[in-house]
């Protein structure tokens, strides 16, 4: 087994210019459909951009040959002590969810939907979530990314409220599950439960694992009447 005390760092990609580059293929998609980009065809935009980009890992970083710390229900995730990090990997074949979806389409996140989410998590909410590969395995692609790690304390509900409410956030409920929009940006938020908030030592919130989407003028107006 690897000495879990030297990990091989695995190479970083900043999120930025990758979903930029991403966001582009998907838009010169919906121009030439005159539509919108589905789940299958925005898979489909991300596998070839990742072998364009040699994306794709030979080998599964050492990092992760031990038992993950911990599992969600869209990672396994380890903690890199050295560089006090957190490494997570999606399922197979999933990449989370959408805060706020089409009738017509599945709540289920593409891979692209995956990496912007984390580029908002970043710009929204200060964080420093970097793009670390692709794995093929048996069962389909999975994606890692690296995130530094927050010591602190989780926030409770009514912390996670006051926190969002205070800052000028909408808070809504879809498909059972409390969220959160921001006007001024069209951003909305969800999975605020309080394992993904944490009160830092100075008092300050940090977010961990929120789903982020920046919403369509449609979208907007379809999720108006659910505000509170």
């Amino acid at each position: 087994m690897p000495d879990e005390n030297h990990s091989r760092r695995t190479p970083l990609i900043p999120l930025a210019p990758l979903v930029d580059e991403l966001r582009g293929r998907g838009e010169a998609a919906c121009r030439f459909s005159g539509g919108h980009t589905y789940y299958a065809e925005e898979v489909s935009l991300f596998r070839d951009f990742a072998e364009e980009n040699d994306l794709f890992l030979g080998e599964r970083p050492v990092e992760i040959e031990r038992p993950c710390d911990n599992e969600g229900n869209e990672h396994k995730v380890w903690f890199i002590e050295d560089r006090n990090v957190y490494l997570k990997i999606t399922w197979p074949n999933f990449f989370g969810k959408l805060v706020v979806h089409r009738p017509d389409e599945a709540a289920d996140a593409s891979p692209i939907q995956y990496l912007e989410r984390w580029h908002l998590h970043n710009e929204i909410f200060g964080d420093n979530v970097e793009f670390a590969g692709v794995l093929e395995s048996d069962d389909g692609l999975r994606l890692l990314i690296e995130q530094p790690a927050i010591a602190g304390l989780p926030a409770d509900d009514t912390q996670i409220l006051e926190f969002f409410v205070s800052n000028g956030w909408y808070p809504f409920r879809i498909d059972k599950d409390v969220a959160f929009f921001d006007p001024d940006t069209n951003i909305a938020v969800s999975d605020a439960h309080p394992g993904n908030i944490i009160v830092m030592a100075d008092g300050l919130f940090a977010s961990i694992d929120l789903r982020v989407q920046k919403l369509t003028s449609s979208e907007v107006e379809a999720i108006r009447p659910l505000f509170q």
